[in-house]
């Protein structure tokens, strides 16, 4: 027998505010899922750490839950600096002078 597939909970990334003239921060959703409206989730205040607030959470629409994180971080490619590096390194002999004789 087969097991039951659990239903999946879309990921969304959000970006923080504060609210302007207190320490009072909150995560965006810019485009919910469900209702592709902009929703806010209470992200704390004061001293406490507004990262312990992202996870899984109801949407304010009321119409599911979904996983509120950060966007991921483009990654950089190794190979890419070391060829700006080999091709920095070769271009110090080369004189930019654009006087033709």
């Amino acid at each position: 027998m087969a097991k039951p597939r659990l239903p999946s909970v879309p990921s969304v990334a959000v970006s923080f505010r504060e609210l302007p003239g207190t320490r009072v921060g909150f995560w965006v959703v810019a485009s919910c899922p469900f209702c592709a409206a902009t929703h806010f989730h209470p992200a704390g205040a004061g001293k406490t750490d507004p990262m312990e607030k992202l996870g899984e959470v109801e949407a304010r629409c009321g119409q599911g839950r979904y996983v509120i994180g950060l966007p991921p971080k483009p990654k950089r490619k190794k190979e890419r600096r070391a060829e700006n590096k080999r091709a920095r390194k070769s271009g110090r002999d080369v004189l930019w002078d654009d006087f033709d004789e």
